[in-house]
């Protein structure tokens, strides 16, 4: 069963440690890895108030974070530890976001990099469509059907 905690500043070496092990490999692809330059980048971006982190059978398997506005949510970051990767914890996460978002009546938005063929395919199993794309980044979205917006009907 998955579970959710809010991070806090305490979580900054474990977001960092699952960024890398999750992220690494895709990264050194595209721009090489520098942990230097990794870690100053997640020093920027470490937010704990987006941040909760996701546990499954009492291990901290990763996170996910979030920003919320009027219309959307927007999925910063949805990072699993490779070892816990492949056993469904990413949808179930993704499952979650999507009934928060139909009780909240906003769409989902995320971007996923395009060498991430494994996490793309996963968003479009769960109708994330592609909506536009960067040079790196293919820009997806999940479209909260108008019913779900105007009445308080839930899936």
């Amino acid at each position: 069963m998955i579970s959710y905690r809010q991070s806090d500043d305490n979580d900054f070496e474990l977001t960092f440690r699952i960024k890398t092990n999750s992220t690494r490999q895709l990264v050194e692809k595209i721009w090489g890895w520098d942990n230097t330059v990794q870690l100053e980048f997640h020093k920027r971006q470490f937010d704990p108030n987006k941040i909760k982190i996701i546990i499954n059978e009492n291990h901290e398997v990763g996170y996910i974070s979030t920003l919320v506005n009027d219309y959307s949510i927007f999925i910063e970051s949805i990072l699993i530890e490779t070892s816990f990767q492949g056993k469904k914890i990413g949808t179930k996460v993704l499952l979650d976001v999507i009934k928060n978002a139909i009780e909240q009546k906003k769409n989902i938005e995320l971007q996923v990099f395009k060498i991430n063929d494994r996490a793309k395919k996963l968003y479009e199993s769960l109708n994330f469509q592609t909506v536009g794309q960067t040079e790196l980044h293919y820009k997806m979205r999940y479209e909260v059907k108008a019913e779900f917006r105007d009445t308080n009907i839930l899936i």
